[in-house]
Parts: C-alpha cells; structure tokens; sequence
C-alpha cells in the first residue's frame, strides 16, 4: 500500500510539474530577468531560407513581406528552395527575381531541388546556395513583422549565441480549433522567455529560426528538424536566445484533421531526437538537459502514459480514504498552480500580445485540446515504433 501512495504521489507530481508547475517557474524566472540591452547597430549578412512546396497560393505575398522588412537590402538574401513543386511556385518566384534585381532591395534567389526531399533537405541546399554568416529558416505561410531582423540579429553580437528563435503567434485566433493552439503558444512564451533567461531556450519555432550557419548541418531524416538543430547547438556548447519582439504571424489549422496531422508530426519528430541524442539526456551534464528539456519535452511525450496511471493505481488500490483525498489535493493543487500561471501570463504579456481571456468556455476548449493531444501522443508512439512516418511534407491545408 506504501508503494501505491508513493507511487500516486509521483504521478501526480509530473502531471502538476508539466502542465502547471515547470511554466509557472519559467515564468517566475522570466519576471524576475532583465534582457540585456541590444546594440541595434549590429548587422550581420543574413541568408533568409523558405522551403517551399506547392505553395502557389502565398509564395509572392511571402516574398513581398520580407522585401519589406525594416533592415538594410544589401545586407539580407531570400532563398527560395522549391522541393519538386507540382504547381506554379517557381514560375511566380522566377517572375518576382527578374521584377526585384535592384541594388536598395535585399537579392532574391530559386533554388530548385532535383527531387522531393523534404523541409530538412530542401534548408541543407538553400544553406549551399547562402551567402550569410547566419541562416534564417521561415515558412512559406508565415508574416513576419517588419522588426525581426533588426530584433534578432544584435543578439548573435555574443558569440555564445548560437541561435535566436522568434515569437509565433497564431494569427486566426477567433477561429474555434486555432483557439486553443492559440492558447498553447501563449504558454510556450512564457516558458522560452524563463529558459532563454535561466540558460537556453528548448527549442526554435520552424516559422522563425536564426542560427550561424558554420555549427551545425541539418539532419535529413528528423521530422522535426527544428528542435534536432536546437539540441545540436545547445550540444556545441551554444546558447539559444528567445526574442519575443521578433514576431511570426501564421494562422493556425482550422479543421481537426490538420491539426492532428500537425500536431502527430511534431511528436514524432520529438520522438526521434529524443532517441538520437538519449545518450546526453540519460546523462545530464548541464541544465538544458537535466531541466529544460526533460520538463519542456520530454515529459509531454509520456504524458498519456502519467495520466492513465493514475486511474489505474486508483483501481488497484480500491480504498476511498486514499484515493478521495489524493484526488482533492492533486486537483487543488494544480488548480492554484494554474491560477498563478495565468497571472504571470497575464504579467509577462502586453496587451496587444494577448490572444483572448481565458474565461470558462476556453477553460472547456483548453481541456478538450489537452485530451486530444494526448491521443495524438499515443497514435505518434505507434507510428514512431513501427515506423510508419516520411520526411515528406504532409502539409495542413487549412493553414494556407
């Protein structure tokens, strides 16, 4: 019976810790920091990389965006790698490279991969094809803010930066499903802005990367090749900075067949750097992978094995004296924690950042994307297992 209460005890621990706990330190941590000030006369040649796949419908209101931002042309590229569209992606860049070929605007460039390889291969080419220092990765379906470069660039000053990600904002949050990534995001905010204070950020959005180009190269067999590059340059002895200011707009998938595509891909992608690099997360040698990640992801993926455990010691132990006030103090518990998450998130975010109020319908809302994330979880477990996953681009159409 001992081992049963011991047992209750830790489960509900790493429930509380992950979902309510671990933020709510972050954003404590992120509070109490003060960033250091940014010499905004830094200004490092910058390769900005789009992977590109069909992507006809966005290719030119994303290449008319980051002509427009707010830092000097001569000193940015775009690279547009197409990865065996079948559309008319390369024939609307080709058009807009001949219309753009002046001195004051930043040079603009296809690049056309011989075959369909997937997002990581098609960043290994337009790195091939860059002429910057430092490489920046966005998505076709993403806006930026006119500020990211001039935001991002002064931090790589420290040479112990390996890496800046930038903020992703959900940019349909009024819709039913976007809602609750909305939401998600929110929370990881708070977290990258507490873990870029107290070390490094876990990871790096895919929509809005930077990172020098000479440490690392890009694994073509990861699916998430973004968290795979950050855990290379925190292993190279890097720090990876978070800066909030530097915006990503993209909308969120509407339908749940998208979101579970998404969603499924991610985990995972997780999955796999999780055991490619097991050895530095089964001995830890520095925060990053004693704290950081292990709370940031690596709980997240045995989540939905923590939570049924729970019941099921319940079954086991068929004792209402145990299990009634375990059930009270776990939800009391987290429901505080929870309370004081919000209140950090309402501190640390200004007002035209927030996404929404979370009034009780979002309550609900919130609930039912945690469930269904958890199901994701699983159907991810047994694809990782029996190895039913592609590189391939499976994209969410409902995004475009």
């Amino acid at each position: 019976m001992i081992v049963i209460i011991i047992l209750l005890c830790v489960f509900s621990f790493l429930v509380i810790w992950q979902f309510v706990g671990y933020p709510s330190l972050m954003g404590l941590i992120a509070l109490r920091w003060s960033p250091k000030k940014k010499d905004s006369s830094y200004e490092p040649y910058v390769s900005i990389i789009v992977p590109a796949l069909n992507e006809e419908k966005v290719i030119k209101t994303r290449i008319d965006n980051l002509l427009q931002l707010d830092y000097p042309g001569e000193k940015y590229e775009i690279i547009v790698v197409d990865d065996g569209s079948a559309d008319n992606t390369s024939q609307i860049v080709e058009e807009l490279v001949k219309k753009h070929q002046t001195n004051s605007e930043a040079c603009l460039k296809l690049v056309r991969a011989r075959e369909r390889k997937g997002k990581a291969s098609a960043i290994n080419l337009g790195k091939q094809h860059a002429q910057g220092d430092i490489m920046l990765v966005t998505d076709a379906n993403s806006l930026f803010d006119r500020n990211v470069l001039k935001e991002m660039m002064p931090h790589f000053e420290d040479p112990n930066i390996g890496a800046v990600g930038g903020r992703y904002v959900v940019s349909n949050p009024e819709n039913k499903i976007a809602s609750s990534e909305s939401f998600y995001w929110d929370l990881e905010y708070v977290m990258l802005r507490g873990e870029a204070a107290l070390q490094s950020a876990c990871f790096f959005n895919g929509s809005i990367n930077a990172w020098r180009g000479n440490i690392i190269e890009v694994d073509i067999k990861v699916l998430s090749e973004d968290l795979e590059m950050a855990i290379q340059i925190r292993r190279a002895g890097y720090r990876i900075q978070y800066e909030p200011e530097a915006v990503a707009n993209e909308p969120g998938a509407t339908t749940s067949v998208d979101q579970i595509k998404q969603r499924k891909r991610t985990v995972i992608g997780t999955l796999q750097c999780m055991f490619k690099h097991r050895a530095y997360f089964l001995l830890p040698r520095d925060l990053y992978s004693l704290l950081i990640f292990p709370s940031h992801k690596g709980l997240a993926m045995v989540s939905p094995f923590t939570l049924s455990a729970i019941p099921i010691l319940y079954i086991i132990v068929r004792d209402s004296t145990i299990i009634i006030p375990h059930l009270v103090a776990t939800i009391l518990a987290f429901a505080l924690m929870f309370g004081i998450l919000m209140l950090l998130r309402a501190r640390l975010m200004k007002p035209e950042k927030r996404t929404g109020r979370t009034s009780m319908p979002s309550i609900f809302k919130i609930a039912h994307y945690v469930l269904l994330n958890e199901y994701i979880i699983l159907l991810a477990w047994r694809d990782f297992l029996f190895g039913r996953h592609s590189v391939l681009w499976e994209k969410a159409e409902s995004t475009r």
